[in-house]
Order: C-alpha cells, then structure tokens, then sequence
C-alpha cells in the first residue's frame, strides 16, 4: 500500500474547462458561441454550478480501488486518462482482472467496450444500450455490478468511514452533510466528478469561432465531406456535441455473442442492434470503435460507412439498418480529408490530474512515464 500524504485537502480551484463563478465552477463555453454558427442543435447549452472541492473529492473517489469488492478496480481502471477516459479495448475486462486499460488482463471479459466520459453531462441516456438516463444511475451501475465492481452500498459506507482522511474530506466537501459518509454521497461525488469532464476547445471549436486559420486546408474538406449530403456524418454527429443523443442501428458485427443492443432495453425489434450515438469528441484517442470494438481505426470505421454500413458487412438481415447508412461512394481523397477532419475534435485540456495516492493508500491505476505532466499530488 502506497501512504497517503497526511495534509490531503480539496482544491477550491476549478479544473480546466470550467470558470469560477461565486464559489461554484461553471462551464467555460468561450468557443461554442450561437450554435447556429456551429451547424448545430440551434439552442443554448446548459449550465450547471458546480462545488469544486466536490468535484474533487469525486476525482479521488473516481481513482481509488477501495469501492471495489476486492479493493482492485476503480473507475479509472476502465476510464483512463492515458486512453482518453476509455480503455483502449475491445471489450472490458471486470473483475478478477489485473492491470488497467488496454493491458488489463485475466478478469471477466465484458460484452462491450468502455465508452469515453467526455461531455457525459450532456447525454440523455447513459451506456451503450441507454439503460441509464442520469450519471448517479450510471455510476450505481458498474460499481455494484457484480461483474465489474462488485461493491454494494454497505461495502462503500463501511471502507469509507473507517478512512479518517476521507471523513475529513467528505466533511469539507459537504459540510454537516457530510458528517457520516453515506453511498450517496460517493455516488453524488464522482457524478459530479464526470459532470466537470468538458471538451469544448479543440481547433475544430475555435475555427468555429472565428480563428481561420485553425484549420487545414485538407481538414477543411473534410469538414464539408462530413457535412455532404453524400456521407450525412452530421446528421448523427451534430456540433457541438456531435452526437444526437439517440439510437442507431449501423449494422456493427458483435465480437462474441449476438448483442442484441437498446432492443434488450425496451423490447422494441425496431431498436435490435441499437446503440447510441458516441461523441466524436476526441474520437481519435479512443480506438477501438463501435460499442463491440471491431473496428480498429478511423480510416476502418469510414470504409465500413463507405461500404455501406451493415448492408455492405453481412449484417445479420433482421435488423432495420439506419437509412442513411449506405453506399456512399467516397474517393481515397475525401476518405483521407474525413479522418483528417475529425482530428481537428481533439480537446483534452480538461483531463482530471492524477492523484499520486488516494487517501485509502491503494495503488493508484497510474502509469507515471506517460502521464507524468497529468500528476498532481
């Protein structure tokens, strides 16, 4: 076990990404001015104030292994920053496993990849299938799954309060509140933890706010490739969220078992093999692709829409593929510009810092060479 510095205290500075305002931290939206400009939803973001020594208390939670049944899995093993808050896989590996992100080994192979956390505060529903529709039930759901986490409400109350640092730092954070440190509050922490994960200043944002030169000329043309008739990427992937928010089926083939998507949710067979619509947000640093992880690369995820989707990949034929998803006949040229285009959504200036130790002294999922520029204390 790694000893926990004895003077650990919440920040009362906002993270990246979010500005302060009266004691709370708010979303910085410097770039994303009238969405009209933006080709996008045509309607104000919304805003939310958030507690900063909340935000940080949520952020040691997030990448500390003491919620875990077995004191070995955090939040941050399947949600790395090294891996753009996903984990490099093809399907995750929960619990019994060792190791974190793409290296994790040995634990139970999940069904499906891990979804990055970028603008989660955003999205309607929540995992692949939507079977969440808020971050509190989204953070319930691997932490007392008892094939990720494998916690329950009275393992996280009990740890937690036997942690003198942690009853200090809930206390901080929540005032009397926070006096005992309940299962809810844990949930309430880390939610508002992933509500601070914003990425709204990539060069994509600031071209669109009027700095032209951010720009290439070939990522240009892929912009207007991605908003063509022909590839109709914006119609799923509008700015500035470039996603939805809904579901679609594409015609992505499974990695094991058939999976039968949001149809299992609702047990609508229009939704079967329905996913929802990821972010293209940092979508460059998040391969693989697709919620089964077959598609290694953006310029296979292309070819895959080129080709026309499911239709073009033997797609099992029961599945009422999206519409829009056919043949589209792109050159190499317009191929090239796309996937040169969605590098300019790159934005990770808010990537939560790594905390060298956490206060139960459990090994932190850190890989110190790569990441050592993210560390804070």
């Amino acid at each position: 076990m790694v000893e926990p510095p004895p003077d650990f205290r919440l920040s009362s500075v906002c993270p990246s990404g979010l500005k302060q305002e009266k004691g709370y931290c708010v979303i910085d939206y410097q770039y994303v001015i009238p969405l009209e400009k933006n080709g996008g939803l045509g309607q104000p973001l919304p805003q939310v104030k958030l507690d900063p020594k909340i935000i940080d208390l949520g952020r040691y939670l997030f990448f500390d292994p003491v919620l875990s049944g077995d004191k070995q899995l955090s939040c941050a093993h399947c949600h790395h920053p090294a891996h753009s808050l996903s984990d490099g896989r093809k399907q995750s590996i929960g619990k019994g496993g060792s190791g974190y992100g793409p290296y994790r080994k040995d634990g139970l192979l999940l069904k499906r990849s891990a979804p990055s956390l970028w603008n989660v505060l955003y999205m309607k529903h929540l995992f692949w299938d939507g079977r969440a529709s808020n971050l509190e039930d989204q953070t319930e759901g691997p932490l007392y799954s008892p094939d990720e986490m494998g916690s329950s409400p009275e393992i996280v109350e009990s740890r937690l309060n036997e942690i003198p640092l942690y009853q200090k730092m809930f206390r901080e954070a929540y005032g009397p509140k926070g006096s005992k440190v309940t299962a809810d509050l844990v949930i309430n922490a880390i939610s508002n933890f992933e509500r601070s994960l914003v990425s709204f200043s990539s060069r994509f944002d600031k071209w669109s706010s009027g700095d032209k030169d951010a720009l290439s000329p070939e990522e240009l043309l892929g912009y207007n490739v991605f908003r063509s008739f022909v590839a109709r990427c914006a119609e799923c992937h509008p700015p500035p969220m470039f996603t939805n928010n809904v579901f679609a089926t594409i015609g992505v083939l499974d990695s094991g078992e058939r999976d039968f998507g949001r149809e299992a949710i609702t047990g609508q067979d229009l939704l079967r093999g329905s996913f929802r619509v990821p972010t293209l947000r940092n979508i460059t640093k998040t391969a693989p692709y697709m919620h089964s992880g077959n598609l290694e690369t953006l310029e296979e995820v292309v070819h895959f829409y080129n080709e026309g989707g499911g239709r073009g990949n033997g797609a099992p034929r029961d599945l009422r593929i999206h519409w829009h998803v056919r043949k589209m006949g792109l050159s190499q040229t317009e191929i090239k510009s796309l996937v040169s285009f969605l590098g300019a959504l790159t934005d990770e200036t808010s990537m939560p810092k790594f905390p060298k130790s956490v206060p139960s002294g459990l090994p932190v999922a850190l890989d110190f060479q790569s990441n050592i520029h993210r560390s804070s204390k």
